[in-house]
């Protein structure tokens, strides 16, 4: 087998053995009650980045978060959620704030607008996610995937007689 063609069979590989992975990564995230949020604003830096996705408990219990506690919540009756440190803890609920604010943010988060709890955040590749979310985001990675199954096709392993050709050039 030709080296080009060989080098780009492990390249193909390489990166669809990666889709799967981080596929089932995320199946088992979802499953386990952890759901990613991208981080849009630079209230938490330096602790959370602008861009990074914040991965959030669901499961996590409202009445066993404390002073500290990186949390998301919803903003209202919006769609909008924030993700901030709780700041105190009252009888109406969580006072909070984010790290790069100077004040607390002057809404309290109750047990119906509580998300989750935070327990990991990887900066940047939120960038990444929300450009894949988008119209072209999606055509892109749809030409991807079908430009790796073309791809894999054309350079998969050669019939018996197109084998017996390559050792007979060779």
């Amino acid at each position: 087998m030709k080296p080009i063609i060989k080098a780009t069979k492990i390249i193909l590989n390489i990166i669809t053995s990666l889709i799967i992975i981080i596929g089932i990564i995320f199946v088992v995230l979802f499953a386990v009650g952890i759901q990613p949020y991208v981080v849009e604003s630079g209230s938490m830096e330096p602790e959370i980045q602008t861009g990074s996705v914040c991965f959030i408990n669901k499961r996590a219990k409202y009445e066993d978060m404390k002073v500290g506690d990186i949390i998301a919540f919803k903003l209202g009756n919006t769609s909008s959620f924030a993700t901030h440190r709780i700041n105190a803890i009252t009888e109406e609920g969580f006072q909070t704030k984010g790290d790069a604010n100077g004040n607390v943010d002057g809404i309290i988060t109750t047990r119906e607008t509580f998300i989750g709890k935070n327990v990991a955040s990887i900066p940047k590749i939120g960038y990444a996610v929300k450009i894949i979310q988008t119209p072209k985001g999606k055509i892109l990675v749809g030409t991807i995937i079908v430009v790796l199954i073309v791809a894999g096709i054309m350079i998969g392993e050669p019939s018996e007689k197109k084998a017996k050709r390559y050792k007979e050039n060779d």
